[in-house]
């Protein structure tokens, strides 16, 4: 696995140093790895008018991987650790945390999501002696099969619950329609990632999805930008969406902002297919 960030500038260099530190402050790794698009050198992120704000950005997607499954979880759940590297990362962060026995029998299943990960990423840091395992070729016809399988059956899903959304909003069910929102984009989040990777964690976050898909594919970040408030409360009313709406009195969500939000949606329906398409095509082609 390569170890070296010469291909990045000196910012972001500094900046993934900081992450490390402030994530080896409150835990050590078996192992810490840097995948997706800084890895591979192929990241985006685009300057609003302003000059200060972007309108989209590449996250340092990380992967700690931990000994046990308990470890790992703990990494997710630490809220004071991801609130220090939201503050003191200019870059955000996206840190997911599995551990080893997961990883090497998905490695060993020909996961590509985490065997990418060995082939393209690279270490950040290491602690104790978690040896990731070799990983074994799939034929391109099985992968094909596979990622054509998982794509018909999420983005029916998602066709499913845009109907549903249409209906909900006929009825004036505002909360339920941005329920129905989010778990459609939900699926075409997981139609993606399963094409590419075969992988989706379990979680119905939707920022740790997208981050996810865009970690593969940059040209994703574009579907909700965040250079302005508006756009950042609004994904974030579909994000609370799965719980709030169904279980918060509090919730509330206006047509205008439903309307905005389908319109995001259907930009990511299009990219879904096109790049879903694309991935499955290249597969067997010559």
């Amino acid at each position: 696995m390569k170890t070296t960030l010469d291909h990045l500038p000196e910012d972001k260099q500094t900046q993934l140093h900081q992450a490390v530190d402030i994530i080896c402050e409150f835990f050590k790794p078996g192992l810490l790895i840097l995948f997706g698009s800084y890895a591979r050198g192929d990241w985006e992120e685009e300057l609003a008018d302003d000059g200060e704000h972007y309108v989209y950005q590449s996250d340092f997607d990380l992967i700690a991987i931990m000994k046990n499954e308990a470890l790992a979880r703990k990494v997710e759940r630490k809220k004071s650790m991801k609130t220090r590297l939201q503050d003191e990362v200019a870059t955000p962060v996206s840190l997911i945390a599995e551990d080893i026995h997961f990883v090497n029998q998905r490695i060993e299943k020909r996961q590509y999501f985490f065997t990418d990960i060995r082939k393209e990423g690279i270490l950040l840091f290491s602690h104790g002696d978690l040896a990731l395992a070799e990983p074994v070729e799939m034929e391109p016809q099985e992968r094909q099969f596979l990622a054509k399988g998982d794509y018909d059956y999420w983005y029916d899903n998602a066709k499913g619950f845009l109907t549903y959304f249409d209906v909900a909003l006929q009825l004036d069910d505002l909360n339920k329609a941005a329920f129905f929102l989010h778990q459609a984009t939900e699926c075409f989040y997981d139609a993606i990632l399963l094409v590419y990777t075969r992988y989706k964690p379990k979680t119905h976050d939707l920022e740790k999805l997208s981050g996810l898909v865009a970690s593969i594919e940059p040209r994703s970040l574009a579907v909700f930008p965040t250079s302005t408030l508006d756009e950042k409360i609004r994904f974030e009313l579909l994000r609370k969406a799965y719980v709030d709406a169904r279980y918060n009195r509090e919730y509330t969500i206006t047509r205008d902002d439903l309307a905005w939000l389908a319109e995001r949606v259907e930009r990511l329906r299009q990219l879904t297919v096109d790049l879903c398409r694309e991935k499955i095509d290249s597969f067997t082609a010559s």
